[in-house]
């Protein structure tokens, strides 16, 4: 551990949050357009609104819950993104499949996590092999690459939840990938509404770790909800319009760091910035001058929804609600 680490001026690994030194030793140039990339998004609002002639369906959003309990609020649709549980045995698996089972929402989704080892036959702990362990699943919807048609207050609602995630951690983990040979290519249903995965797509609450190729099938199919975790530092929500102003920030953000003498060289990263900037102002104008509060439809809420804060094992992240 180098001397700035130790006293908490830069991040330890891949897995915690950036520091302000972090951010500005990357890319000063980078770290300004997020802070106006947000401010952007923030102006224009959210990227849709329930429809006026129908009841909203209030989906509830959770992940990473790591055999823990958490407050949930009451809704109409209950998702769980994965990480269920910290050893992946079927008797942790049961412990938190039973409590979710428990709550009162109609609809109850779940994806499994990488430390959810007994849903990947590949992973599965050799104790529950040796055992035949089950986990009953009655009373939810469990998706491994599987779809289903919900109807709720009258409106029906795809959904589609996978759980591969880049290789991150030893053999017992589940559902790992070579980032060389990622699954995504056309698999997401073109009429999904929710998607629900526990990889997040690059760029969007993932501390950079998330996978460039799900961000692309994002782009193809638009759902209107994206919910994920894996990435406890990165929890919230993030609007996504899949117009010039993402497609800028998110070519500046792929771009390799160029450290804070470079930045200011004029290079493409600087096109990158003024693309955000232009198309940006131009669609909060559009939007108040021309469209009027309420009239953003089309676009994408993303939710990272995990529960555990950061790397310290404890829960204090909410459970993010949202109305669709």
């Amino acid at each position: 551990m180098g001397l700035l680490t130790f006293l908490g001026l830069r991040r330890e690994n891949q897995w915690e949050r950036l520091t302000l030194l972090d951010k500005l030793l990357l890319s000063p140039l980078t770290f300004i357009t997020i802070k106006l990339y947000h401010i952007l998004l923030f102006l224009r609002g959210r990227p849709f609104v329930p429809p006026r002639n129908r009841p909203a369906i209030r989906v509830v959003c959770i992940s990473d819950t790591h055999d823990q309990f958490v407050d949930i609020p009451p809704g109409d649709i209950l998702i769980h993104a994965g990480d269920l549980t910290n050893s992946g045995t079927a008797a942790d698996i049961q412990k938190q499949i039973d409590w979710l089972k428990s709550q009162p929402h109609q609809v109850k989704i779940v994806v499994a996590g990488n430390h959810d080892s007994w849903f990947d036959t590949r992973s599965r702990l050799d104790s529950d092999v040796k055992a035949g362990a089950t986990v009953n699943l009655d009373g939810l919807h469990y998706l491994e690459s599987g779809l289903t048609v919900q109807e709720v207050k009258g409106r029906k609602l795809t959904l589609f939840g996978v759980p591969d995630v880049p290789e991150c951690g030893p053999d017992s983990f589940a559902f790992q990938y070579k980032p060389t040979n990622p699954p995504w290519f056309s698999r997401i249903p073109p009429q999904t509404d929710i998607l629900v995965t526990h990889c997040p797509p690059k760029h969007h609450m993932d501390l950079g770790v998330g996978d460039p190729h799900l961000l692309q099938e994002v782009w193809r199919v638009k759902p209107r909800l994206h919910v994920f975790g894996h990435v406890h530092w990165g929890y919230g929500k993030e609007s996504v319009f899949f117009d010039e102003m993402q497609l800028a920030y998110e070519r500046l953000l792929s771009r390799p760091p160029r450290g804070p003498f470079w930045d200011f060289v004029p290079n493409a990263a600087w096109w990158d910035h003024l693309y955000v900037l232009w198309h940006g102002v131009h669609a909060v104008l559009w939007k108040w001058i021309m469209g009027g509060p309420g009239s953003n439809q089309g676009g994408c809420l993303m939710v990272n929804a995990a529960q555990m804060y950061g790397s310290t094992g404890k829960v204090k992240s909410r459970a993010i609600v949202v109305d669709i």
